[in-house]
This record gives C-alpha cells, sequence and structure tokens, in this order.
C-alpha cells in the first residue's frame, strides 16, 4: 500500500489546524477556490503518478540491477545518510533545471501557480513530471544505490517540503543557513525581483549557498507569490497543459530552427528578436486571480466545492489501497474517469471577474 494513504489525511488535518491559526491571528491565508484548485491538482498528480511512476521505477531498478557500481549495506545507517544527502543534492539540480528550461518548467510551473502561499500549495503538484524527472536520479542507479533505499529517501525528501509552504511561522535562526525553511521557501515562490531563480533546495539550503542561489527573505517587501503568466484558470487539466501549449505555439511561429530550439530548451523567459519582450513586473500592479464576489460570498458553493474536493480525496484512497487488485484496463478507466471528474469539479467557480 502506498505511503501516501497514511500522509493525506495528515496532509488534511494539518491545513485546518493552519486555518484555525491564521483565523486567530486575523489573517486570511486561504481562499477555497485557490485552495480546492490545489488539491485538485494534488490528486490529479496522484492518480496519473500511480500509472507512470511504474516506468521511472522500473528503469532504476533495472539500472540498479545491470549496473549499480557498488554494493552497499541497507543495515548501515551511513548508506542512508548518503542517499538522502546525495538524493537531495540531486533534487536541488532537477528543481534549478525546471526552472531553468522551458521544457522541465511546463511541468513545474504547476507548482508554482497558486497566488496563495499555505500548506495547500504543497500539494498542488504536476502530472506530466515523470516525462524527464527520472532522469535526474540515475547518478543513484549507477552508484548502485539500492531501490528500496531510493524509494524511502526520495519519499523522506518530498514529505519534508510539506512544512515548509506556510507563512505563519517566521525566521527560525541557524535552520533558516542550514535548511529549507518557511522563510527561504517564500522566497522560491514569490515573483517579486528578488525571489526569481532562488532557493532550490529540498532540504538542505546549503546548496544554494554553494551556487550562488540563495536569497533570504527581505523585511519590509511583501512577498506577491504565483507566476508572471499567471494560469488564469481553476481547470487542473488546463493547469497542466498551459505551458506546453506556450512552447508549441512560441516554436512555431519563431523563424529558424535554432530559435525554435531554443523556444524548447532555453529558459522560461526567452524571446526571439522577432518576438516583443515581457513588460517589467511592477508590484503596485499585481491583482491575484480570483473568483466573483459573490461566488466568494457564497457559503453554499464553498461548501458544495468542498465537499467534491473531499469526495475526490475519497475516491483517491479507495483507488491506492486496491489498485493492486486492479487490471491495468481498470486502472486507466479510473484514472480517466477522475480526472474529468476533477475537471468538471472546477466548473463550479465561475470566471474570474479580475
Amino acid at each position: 500500500m502506498s505511503p501516501i494513504v497514511f500522509a493525506i489525511p495528515v496532509f488534511l488535518l494539518a491545513m485546518v489546524l493552519e486555518l484555525w491559526l491564521a483565523r486567530r491571528r486575523g489573517l486570511q491565508v486561504y481562499r477555497t477556490a485557490d485552495a480546492v484548485t490545489s488539491l485538485h491538482l494534488g490528486i490529479m498528480s496522484q492518480f496519473v503518478g500511480s500509472i507512470t511512476r511504474v516506468m521511472a521505477l522500473g528503469i532504476y531498478a533495472a539500472m540498479v540491477d545491470k549496473v549499480g557500481a557498488f554494493t552497499w549495506d541497507e543495515k548501515n545507517p551511513a548508506t542512508w545518510v548518503f542517499a538522502l544527502l546525495l538524493y537531495d543534492f540531486l533534487y536541488y539540480w532537477y528543481h534549478r533545471a525546471g526552472h531553468e528550461v522551458h521544457l522541465l518548467w511546463a511541468a513545474h510551473v504547476v507548482h508554482h501557480s497558486s497566488e496563495d502561499y499555505n500548506l495547500s500549495t504543497a500539494l498542488r503538484q504536476t502530472s506530466s513530471g515523470f516525462l524527464f524527472g527520472w532522469v535526474f536520479y540515475l547518478p543513484m542507479a549507477l552508484l548502485g544505490i539500492p531501490f528500496k533505499v531510493f524509494v524511502i529517501v526520495g519519499l523522506v525528501d518530498l514529505l519534508y517540503q510539506f512544512w515548509v509552504h506556510t507563512e505563519l511561522v517566521g525566521r527560525l535562526g541557524w535552520m533558516d543557513r542550514v535548511f529549507v525553511t518557511p522563510s527561504n521557501h517564500r522566497v522560491h515562490h514569490g515573483q517579486n525581483d528578488y525571489c526569481i531563480d532562488k532557493n532550490y533546495g529540498g532540504i538542505l539550503i546549503v546548496w544554494d549557498r554553494l551556487f550562488g542561489t540563495f536569497a533570504p527573505e527581505r523585511e519590509g517587501e511583501k512577498i506577491l507569490y504565483g507566476v508572471r503568466k499567471p494560469l488564469l484558470s481553476w481547470n487542473p487539466i488546463w493547469g497542466n497543459l498551459m505551458t506546453y501549449r506556450d512552447i508549441l505555439k512560441t516554436a512555431w511561429v519563431t523563424k529558424g530552427w535554432r530559435n525554435k530550439g531554443m523556444a524548447v530548451f532555453a529558459g522560461p523567459g526567452w524571446q526571439s528578436n522577432e518576438r516583443p519582450q515581457h513588460a517589467e513586473f511592477q508590484p503596485e500592479r499585481f491583482q491575484r486571480f480570483d473568483v466573483s464576489a459573490a461566488d466568494q460570498a457564497s457559503r453554499g458553493l464553498q461548501a458544495i466545492s468542498l465537499a467534491g474536493m473531499l469526495a475526490a480525496t475519497t475516491a483517491l484512497l479507495y483507488f491506492l489501497i486496491t489498485t493492486q487488485g486492479m487490471t491495468q484496463t481498470e486502472r486507466m478507466l479510473y484514472v480517466t474517469v477522475m480526472i474529468l471528474v476533477l475537471a468538471a469539479l472546477s466548473k463550479l467557480w465561475k470566471r474570474a471577474s479580475t
């Protein structure tokens, strides 16, 4: 059974606790439509990942068996410590590439598309990361890091990152200098000029300090979250496809094969000489994508949306618990139906008025 089955209830309880603490402090850190969209994207990611991760894990297991250079003792704590440090180091480069290569950004942008910053944002995950993400961890296979060790340290690295997605935890002193903390990761999710392409670490922020991508959170400058080309949609399918569409469109209209390649493999902000440059970011003009005032005030609509999200979460838990007893056809049908359901649930919110 997937360990995510046990993690999901913990995640939901943590979000309820964060919401309660925020209200006690007089803060509004959640908007229903945005939070539900984050959870829809996370649910979709788990459904798709249940099918696609088999490929990546299968390649890893085969490489360890065929070309793994060393034999590691799984009972030795040093094996686990080394594997976790190596995984986190490779994650830094995978994460950094996800911001610096447009094709990889097309997958990673999903996680940055929320304009709020709370624990639900941590669950706003891509459904297409399986296409290229596995390549970055092949050095572990070449070194012969056992499959079991690789899977567990990868899960530890992923779960650690959940708690840093909050505005309720301030500076943490020496921890901010060594580990990825809420303060450090808030910078990573900001679209302020000083935040762009900073703080890529998963568990350790020391990688950013070593490779020149660290930026501390600035006092007195409010961080504006999200991306400079906003999603402007609550639809989880469109959330996963929009940037791929943009890449194809840019490559199609751009002249010259070199420029077409740059549209795919250069940074997300790349523009050829024939195309206009993006306007400079103006924080004072930033407006968050929102539902209409009537929808935002409608307790009934919010309740229906939350109920739909909880029903989808229950369907995911059932799927993760029973998937081993399903045929591949049954899995594919279940996943397809649930993706369509999630897209339908997003239609509960009217088009934003902003």
